[in-house]
């Protein structure tokens, strides 16, 4: 057995690999060779990085593979049940090589049992992160009813890259400007190969009566397996809710089952697609390796508790101790203006508490390293709470109360619901974040808007 590093010319090897590992059990099916061959040409596949996949061969044939999600920080390791013994040294490998500055991120399917022990072994923790595999069986041929003045055609990126990416900019929600497509979206004039297994007969689009694309739906299938891979569907907004979708989506399914295909899977969890028939086959859980330093201390990251536009909060343990380490981090927010992040959160900590309002304990802060350590106030959110549609009414005199604080000393917390959690029947915010006053950012102006299932919560949670 060998170890190499992934070169253009083992990928046909590393598909076959990726057949046969779901050809007897499907428990390895979220990634599968559909979905290698759609994300290595997705515009957001770092390819620079592809040396990095590390292979495992056994006479020329791979036999285990470590392979990142798009970008290091997430990956898949998997090998072939007779040479499960090396399991171990691709977890450690894909550690090694493919984590970013926050770890590493596997998803295991939850029957999987012996790799989800390997996993944990190699220290790994559940992260409590799910991701959800759907299916629908291709028995017989399906209903297909188009609505008047629209019509099937086949979309070939390769004939219509244009018209493909406009539909696509479009169908995922940045936009209906024309102009700022053509200017913000990186369009690909020509796209002369498209995936080595693309089949025109299972890109399917809409048109409406004006000749324009208006929905799509790709499948991925081939004559050595006896399922089809749903990726991408999109819908332009204007023609949602009209069926459209629905009748795209069946007609690549029949012709998928026309070549073969038994079975369709789509990596989902959404009513749409459980209202055209398909069902929850395989549930994948993500476990997540992560450490991080702070002033010499490393503390083991349990799992992720929230990103706010500061940065990344991870519950984490040091010993038998339950801590909260933030990570800033510099991803641009359109709507927030930020100076220096790690000094802000240092001086907006000091800033509360002489205010009086009940916040967590700052134990270390590391300013090279952008991390801070502070109390872990175990609870539910006021978000969770109001999600399940529990009255918190009850805690309203409590950040009433953190608001005449503030107020008093010239200040604003964010009063979103994510940001306060309740212990032992005390309301703490959890954040350090404030500002200067303004009337319009005050409880009663802005934030008591997210405290019930109100028009605005509601489109929050669309939205995310």
């Amino acid at each position: 057995m060998k170890f190499k590093n992934y070169s253009m010319e083992d990928y046909e090897a590393v598909c076959s690999f990726l057949i046969e590992l779901n050809r007897e059990s499907k428990n390895h099916i979220n990634w599968n060779w559909a979905r290698l061959e759609w994300m290595m040409e997705h515009p957001e596949f770092d390819k620079s990085l592809m040396n990095s996949i590390g292979l495992w061969t056994d006479s020329e044939k791979v036999v285990g593979a470590a392979i990142y999600d798009m970008d290091f920080g997430e990956a898949f390791c998997g090998v072939l049940p007779e040479y499960s013994v090396i399991y171990p040294e691709i977890l450690e490998y894909a550690y090694s090589k493919l984590k970013d500055r926050n770890g590493l991120g596997i998803a295991i399917c939850n029957d999987n049992t012996k790799e989800i022990s390997a996993a944990k072994l190699a220290g790994f923790s559940l992260a409590g992160q799910t991701e959800t595999i759907m299916s629908i069986r291709l028995d017989d041929i399906l209903s297909v009813q188009l609505p008047d003045n629209f019509s099937f055609a086949e979309l070939d990126p390769t004939k219509e890259p244009y018209a493909f990416q406009w539909l696509l900019w479009q169908g995922f929600d940045h936009g209906t400007d024309r102009a700022a497509f053509e200017r913000d979206g990186e369009i690909i004039p020509e796209i002369s190969v498209f995936r080595r297994h693309f089949n025109p007969t299972l890109s399917i689009a809409a048109k409406n009566s004006e000749g324009e694309y208006v929905s799509y739906c790709c499948l991925w299938y081939s004559d050595k397996t006896d399922y089809a891979y749903v990726e991408p569907v999109c819908t332009v907004p204007a023609y949602r809710g009209k069926g459209i979708a629905k009748a795209v989506i069946f007609e690549a399914l029949n012709h998928a089952k026309n070549l073969g295909a038994k079975k369709a899977y789509v990596i989902s969890d959404t009513e749409f697609y459980k209202r055209l028939g398909f069902e929850k086959e395989y549930e994948f859980s993500f476990l997540w390796k992560k450490s991080l330093i702070v002033n010499g201390t490393e503390y083991h990251i349990v799992k992720l508790l929230g990103k706010g536009k500061g940065g990344y909060s991870y519950l984490a343990k040091c010993g038998e101790k339950y801590v909260v380490v933030k990570q800033i981090h510099h991803e641009p927010c359109s709507y927030y203006t930020f100076g220096n992040k790690i000094e802000a959160e240092r001086n907006d900590y000091q800033r509360l508490l002489n205010a009086g309002i009940r916040i967590p304990e700052m134990f270390d802060i590391d300013i090279e390293n952008e991390r801070i350590v502070k109390e872990y106030i175990d609870g539910d959110t006021i978000f969770d709470m109001v999600k399940r549609g529990e009255s918190v009414v009850d805690f309203l005199p409590q950040v009433r109360e953190m608001a005449e604080l503030a107020k008093a000393a010239g200040l604003n917390i964010d009063y979103f619901p994510t940001n306060f959690v309740v212990q032992n029947g005390l309301l703490y915010y959890i954040d350090y974040e404030c500002n200067n006053y303004m009337e319009e950012w005050s409880f009663e102006n802005w934030g008591i808007k997210y405290w019930s299932r109100s028009e605005e919560f509601e489109t929050y949670l669309k939205q995310h």
